[in-house]
């Protein structure tokens, strides 16, 4: 097991001195794939040098702030790991949006310098061609021709500099912008990759938006350990199936929702699926016999983790747990993580994945970060004799019901057990009489009125019930209570 020292160690480095590495010692090997283009390590590693003397040409140094839109393409990541080894901070912006509007509508005081972005060309949420850099007075064409001219011999930027942006999605109350560091995004692969034992033989596959920690942490985890990405061009179900197939996937990371819309109507069955061994999943709360079912038809080990853009790993399971553990809970802290509980039950960390705090906001950045350092997550847990923890709830997910805490997560975890419940989503409403109550939105096959009392105990049981056919996500893909809320105020 690599020691702590060493650990830290590897987190001295950037994203684009692992590039530098892997380019070196297996240039030829393919790192970024799409379905009409492979690049390899060496040709991406010409390619991001040929992005860095643009972008430093057109002004662009340390501390420059530059907007991107982030869309899930190779594009981005090269963009992304040129602009760190500048010294640039990147804000990772949603790429249903402009730009622009992303940022004047984000609810944070944001003013970049420059804006990177493709959507003049496409606005498609993979779009890979015609990006241009914008500032106040100047468009300028951004060209992905390899170069090489080694601009760099050591990045300008250093491991505890801000590297990037992350917008949280707000599903439950207002958005923050999430500071992190090069260190941050590095330590997650390198406390991570030892347990899921992966490595450069692996082959991932981006399904998740770039714009959040876990869609840009399967780039992060590819670098660090120098295997390939294929970035699909559409998420659809057959079209991604056929993608596994085709191109040998052995790592998927998905929330639990896209695992289990992969075997909705069956059609995995029709592909070769034999290459999957690993399957990181997170965002939100899964059953036991979810977990043996995604298992059990994919062929894959699950690896259940938690963290959040604030702290991008906290911890997960490891590949060699037993479905019965991997069934339970969200595995073990990460090495480099520390945990505490308040007095509340609240989960408090703190280690090397820790934001470096709110852009902008250091008022929230106090209230969020305690002198000693820790985190407060705002979700409710506890560890059990095994070490493994568990997540109880978002304290704003308690739900008040004449005086008795609720846990809007149990809630949900107990109807989803009944059979004919494929998803469930429970949230807290003001009442008259019992000041807060339960009120949930079920994806179901049939009314399950009759059953609820069969799981739940009477002062669970939610006072409305809203049948849907799928639960409303954020654009990271976790369930938007925000959006549901709404649908039980009108």
């Amino acid at each position: 097991m690599t020691s702590i020292e060493t650990k830290l160690k590897q987190c001295e480095k950037t994203l684009y001195e692992y590039l530098k590495e892997h380019a070196k010692l297996r240039g030829s090997k393919p790192y970024l794939i799409t379905e009409d283009e492979t690049l390899s390590y060496a040709q991406a590693f010409k390619t991001v040098n040929a992005l860095i003397g643009q972008l430093k040409g057109n002004g662009i140094k340390k501390g420059t702030v530059v907007a991107l839109r982030a869309t899930r393409c190779p594009q981005t990541v090269m963009l992304a790991i040129a602009l760190g080894a500048i010294g640039a901070i990147i804000a990772l912006t949603d790429p249903h949006n402009y730009v622009r509007t992303f940022i004047s509508d984000c609810g944070v005081e944001i003013s970049p310098e420059y804006y990177i972005t493709n959507e003049k060309t496409s606005r498609d949420l993979g779009a890979r061609y015609g990006w241009q850099l914008l500032n106040e007075d100047n468009c300028v064409d951004i060209s992905f021709e390899e170069s090489e001219i080694q601009l760099l011999e050591q990045p300008e930027s250093r491991a505890d500099d801000p590297f990037m942006i992350i917008f949280t999605s707000g599903s439950t109350g207002k958005a923050k912008a999430v500071v992190l560091s090069h260190k941050n995004c590095i330590a997650n692969p390198v406390d991570a990759m030892p347990l899921f034992k992966q490595d450069e033989n692996d082959r991932a596959i981006s399904l998740l938006p770039l714009d959040h920690v876990f869609g840009f942490a399967v780039a992060a985890c590819a670098t660090f350990c120098g295997h390939d990405v294929m970035f699909p061009e559409k998420l659809d179900t057959e079209y991604v199936l056929r993608c596994l197939d085709k191109y040998k996937i052995s790592v998927v990371y998905a929330v639990p929702s896209f695992f289990l819309g992969l075997l909705s109507d069956g059609a995995h069955k029709k592909h070769d699926l034999s290459t999957l061994r690993l399957g990181l999943m997170a965002g939100a709360p899964f059953t036991a016999e979810q977990l043996r079912y995604i298992e059990g038809e994919l062929g894959l080990q699950l690896m259940p983790g938690y963290g959040m853009s604030e702290c991008v790993g906290v911890s997960t399971m490891n590949y060699g747990a037993s479905v019965e553990e991997r069934s339970t809970g969200v595995g073990k802290l990460y090495p480099m993580t520390e945990i505490k509980f308040t007095d509340g039950g609240e989960i408090c960390v703190r280690g090397a994945t820790l934001m470096l705090g709110y852009y902008n906001d250091e008022n929230a950045t106090k209230q969020a970060i305690d002198e000693q350092g820790f985190l407060h997550t705002g979700d409710l847990g506890y560890i059990d004799e095994k070490g493994y923890l568990h997540i109880n709830g978002r304290i704003k997910d308690i739900i008040i019901r004449n005086g008795n805490n609720l846990s809007a997560v149990e809630i949900e975890r107990k109807i989803v057990s009944l059979e004919k419940v494929k998803d469930a989503c429970v949230v807290g409403i003001p009442d008259k009489d019992d000041g807060e109550v339960p009120c949930a939105l079920i994806v179901a096959s049939e009314c399950v009125d009759d059953e609820l009392l069969k799981v739940l105990t009477k002062i669970e049981k939610p006072k409305h019930v809203i049948y849907a056919r799928l639960v409303p996500l954020t654009s990271s893909g976790k369930p938007d209570k925000q959006a549901v809320k709404n649908l039980f105020l009108k």
